[in-house]
């Protein structure tokens, strides 16, 4: 079966192109049945939009409009239905469907995959014996919610999957000097994506951008010695392997002892618990025991019971396991040595605020912008100026790697992405070092009263744990950990 994208520029006529596709074989087969999809019916039914189009085109050729289904009756008796999947299991209707063509206009609107492969794969077959090729053709701009999987899909090198760059200058049916003058009024990010079908051109992220990183970092020549950093794999944990579920995702940050740090290493997945766990440990022991292994606790006592069990089986290895809430109330004294994070960082935005702040003061030292940007910041400015990297003293780098891009994709998007689960556990890594003094991978006895240094027990949660569990925990935070 034949895929294809035809995508960039807007005003290419690619609408056009996805009915021609239809029509192409709709005259010459009469067991021809096509579908042609929007992601709701508003967006089908705009004047201008594939559905007012077709009508505009086919039924003054003598094709039937049956109003009711939404099909296009083609005179020999082939089809051409439109729908649109607006919901996340809309795609269920077609489980007995059949059809050798279908075509998806605005491919970026979806934000997952799964409706896409669905129709567009299983759907498509035809009889033995029909010479009717069987195709899934569509059609889009660079952004959207869908925008990191149809790049993936169709844009980025090594896709088995044909791409065909549109261009305002393909269309001669458009006024496109003043299109073009149009499209030059809109901001800079989206006047790329829709005059030069940019796939690459995205918004500046508000907390991570791709230049506060400075210069990659190489994993075989820049890596740090154990002696002169501490290390922590911070993990924010999900429990489902569905497309649209949210990510387990886990980030390897350095803090090296001038004071700067780097994110070594990100492994992003889908997992029930189970296999969850395992690909866990699994990467634990890829990292080794140099590493720390972090866990967010989710609320109530059933994330307790959670961090719980995924500890054991880590320490059982003989592997550091360190675990925190999100957000949390500590005094001063425990504030030295659990992870907490400020009383203002009521969510996810509010967690990564000082590591945006943090990325961004290693932007300024390094002098790598303009001084006029830095503001109150100005004090900084060029203090780590030509110094290497192990000798900066501020901000955090990041390593080359093939899954950078893609970690890169999701932060810069944030808060507005689709995803958010890199930055959690990017901001699950950075607190924890920050009560790391270096050396000590793990909190010092405390002289005062012991609390609960890794559970941080809300009341409302206590009352439902046993006294055995209850005498663990407490027992647990007397523990005396050396480096």
């Amino acid at each position: 079966m034949f895929q294809a994208l035809y995508g960039g520029a807007a005003g290419g006529g690619k609408s056009d192109a996805l009915l021609m596709g239809a029509a192409q074989y709709a005259w010459k087969h009469p067991e021809f049945s096509a579908i042609m999809f929007r992601k709701t019916h508003t967006d089908l039914a705009q004047p201008g939009a594939l559905m007012d189009r077709a009508m505009e085109w086919w039924i003054p050729a003598g094709v039937r409009w049956d109003g009711s289904n939404k099909i296009f009756r083609f005179p020999n008796g082939a089809k051409v239905a439109m729908a649109y999947l607006s919901k996340p299991q809309d795609h269920h209707r077609y489980k007995s469907a059949e059809y050798q063509y279908t075509a998806w206009d605005e491919l970026t609107d979806w934000n997952t995959k799964t409706q896409h492969e669905y129709v567009g794969l299983s759907r498509v077959r035809r009889k033995a014996g029909s010479h009717v090729p069987l195709r899934t053709l569509s059609a889009s701009n660079p952004g959207g919610a869908g925008h990191n999987w149809v790049k993936a899909r169709f844009i980025e090198e090594g896709s088995p999957h044909s791409y065909v760059p549109a261009s305002i200058r393909n269309n001669p049916f458009i006024d496109q000097d003043d299109y073009i003058a149009q499209l030059m009024q809109m901001h800079p990010t989206v006047r790329e994506q829709l005059l030069n079908g940019d796939w690459a051109a995205r918004d500046q992220g508000d907390y991570f951008r791709r230049e506060w990183f400075g210069a990659f970092l190489d994993p075989v020549c820049d890596m740090w010695p154990d002696e002169d950093c501490v290390r922590v794999r911070w993990w924010d944990l999900a429990a489902s392997e569905k497309e649209d579920a949210a990510w387990t995702s886990g980030v390897r940050m350095a803090k090296h002892r001038m004071g700067v740090r780097a994110i070594e290493h990100v492994r992003s997945f889908r997992a029930t618990p189970g296999k969850r766990d395992e690909f866990i440990i699994q990467q634990a022991k890829l990292d080794g025991f140099g590493v720390t292994v972090g866990l967010e606790i989710e609320p109530g006592s059933g994330g307790v019971a959670q961090f719980m069990a995924l500890e054991k089986q880590l320490k059982s290895f003989g592997y550091r396991v360190h675990g925190a809430r999100p957000k949390v109330e500590l005094t001063d004294a425990q504030g030295r040595h659990l992870v907490r994070q400020p009383q203002h960082a009521i969510g996810k935005e509010g967690r990564a605020a000082p590591v945006a702040s943090c990325l961004q003061r290693g932007y300024f030292r390094r002098a790598e912008c303009d001084i006029s940007e830095c503001g109150s910041m100005s004090a900084i400015y060029g203090k780590d100026e030509g110094k290497s990297h192990i000798h900066q003293k501020d901000g955090i780098l990041l390593f080359h790697g093939p899954w950078t891009q893609a970690y890169l994709d999701v932060v810069e998007g944030f808060p507005e992405g689709p995803s958010c689960d890199e930055v959690d556990a990017t901001s699950g890594a950075w607190s924890f070092l920050e009560t790391q003094r270096f050396g000590a991978r793990f909190p010092t006895k405390l002289d005062k009263k012991p609390v609960l240094e890794t559970y941080d027990l809300h009341p409302t949660d206590r009352g439902s744990f046993s006294d055995d569990i209850d005498n663990r925990l407490r027992s647990m935070s007397r523990k005396h950990y050396t480096p």
